[in-house]
């Protein structure tokens, strides 16, 4: 891991652009896959295990690990357990002509994050007792990992909470700097989020294809109406040019479709999404969509598996109590969609809203059924907050007296008595439809 941080952002440049696997990025590669795997050994162990201990992942931040703790404790609520039969490692490979796995890096102005791409393979069995009841399986389904870590842009060690960068041995006990205490394990990589980008149901993304083909579209129309006019005008003629207007015809149908696609799409789909990224960069330069989801999907399973309001209120500064009675049965939530809106910014807040589509696998009556709902969202973030990701040891520490906090007591200092004001570092939520 001690390289020369110039090297390694040229060869990650490199990497990044060709998709290709460098020698040079070996050392960080393995790395960061290691950390992947040892997460899925953890997911496994923990669900494989009839206990619920806190704390039960050392490879990730507390929002990714909060979301697996809650949706045990919702499953041992409904009588049920989950067992993994199996889970498949992710495999450093280097080999340039296979696609997955391979490896991203970025820096968010705070944080290294590291994105790795691999395939999802993996079955996840629930069980009421001996019976299973529904299992989640997926072969070679797209996913993507998140992982992050305190670095600085020149390689060094950064202080979570002053941004204070040095070498590693300054950071044994906490911050030699701001004297923050936190351990030197919370420095390493962890995991932030898992994504599925294969879950999306809705990609509407005619735009780019229909505008690329208007000259095309107003081309076919002349064709066919000069087809037309040369039937109308040799009669029997038409007979012969009958497969070309059918085939003129359904060109035109796709091209129909196709445009009204690109309309939903600038309206509430993937264009949408672009368009509002480009005002959101203009305040957050290094604002990423996929740490957006990532984060996102953190919060909304929390939601979905929370049995009291306390359980959530960390995200949220409006009332979430009407949501819980109607996700009390889910067993398993993943995101299907989810589309940036609007952003708007004032002098002490950025606003945020998105529409979220999530599948809901619940558990009622000793069956299992699956329902898509969807949502739109209002965050709120404050507007000192401009670094995307979010890290563990700056977050999760009383303001006050300078404790970890803990999401199990919703976010509540144990000496102090102060609450977590999350949106000081994350987008939280403010309302809902």
């Amino acid at each position: 891991m001690k390289k020369d941080w110039n090297q390694f952002q040229e060869a990650m440049t490199q990497f990044s652009n060709e998709k290709r696997y460098s020698a040079s990025c070996q050392i960080w590669n393995n790395d960061m896959t290691d950390i992947l795997n040892k997460y899925k050994q953890e997911e496994v162990a923990w669900y494989n295990s009839p206990q619920a201990t806190e704390n039960g992942f050392m490879t990730t931040t507390q929002n990714l690990w909060y979301t697996h703790y809650l949706n045990k404790k919702r499953l041992a609520a409904l009588g049920l357990t989950a067992h993994y039969d199996y889970i498949k490692p992710t495999d450093y490979v280097k080999d340039e002509n296979r696609r997955y796995p391979y490896w991203d890096y970025s820096h968010d102005g705070k944080n290294l994050i590291c994105k790795i791409s691999d395939e999802m393979v993996y079955r996840k069995a629930f069980y009421d007792r001996n019976r299973c009841v529904w299992s989640d399986e997926r072969r070679k389904s797209p996913g993507e990992y998140y992982l992050i870590q305190s670095r600085s842009m020149n390689g060094n060690y950064a202080c979570p909470n002053c941004g204070w960068e040095s070498a590693l041995e300054h950071f044994v006990d906490g911050c030699d700097y701001c004297q923050t205490k936190f351990q030197i394990e919370d420095l390493k990589q962890k995991v932030s989020s898992v994504y599925n980008p294969g879950d999306w149901t809705q990609r509407r993304d005619g735009f780019t294809i229909y505008k690329n083909f208007v000259p095309m579209y107003v081309i076919l129309v002349i064709f066919i109406i000069v087809l037309l006019a040369i039937g109308i005008n040799m009669g029997g003629a038409m007979t012969a040019l009958t497969p070309l207007l059918g085939l003129g015809a359904i060109i035109l149908f796709v091209m129909l479709f196709v445009g009204k696609k690109s309309k939903e799409s600038v309206a509430e789909g993937p264009a949408k999404t672009r368009q509002t990224l480009e005002t959101i960069r203009s305040v957050d330069k290094h604002f990423s969509v996929e740490n957006l989801i990532g984060n996102l999907s953190n919060k909304l399973l929390s939601i979905c598996y929370a049995d009291s309001a306390a359980e959530i209120a960390p995200f949220a500064v409006c009332d979430m109590a009407a949501l819980l009675p109607r996700y009390r049965g889910v067993i398993d939530c993943k995101l299907l969609e989810c589309v940036l809106m609007d952003y708007r910014k004032d002098n002490t807040f950025q606003h945020l809203q998105v529409k979220v589509g999530m599948m809901l696998t619940k558990y009622e009556n000793g069956g299992v059924r699956q329902e898509k709902a969807y949502l739109k969202l209002k965050l709120v973030k404050s507007i000192r907050a401009l670094t995307q990701s979010i890290n563990d040891v700056n977050v999760y520490r009383c303001d006050s007296c300078g404790a970890s906090l803990s999401l199990l007591n919703g976010g509540k200092c144990e000496y102090c008595g102060q609450g977590l004001d999350l949106k000081e570092y994350d987008w939280v939520i403010e309302g809902y439809e």
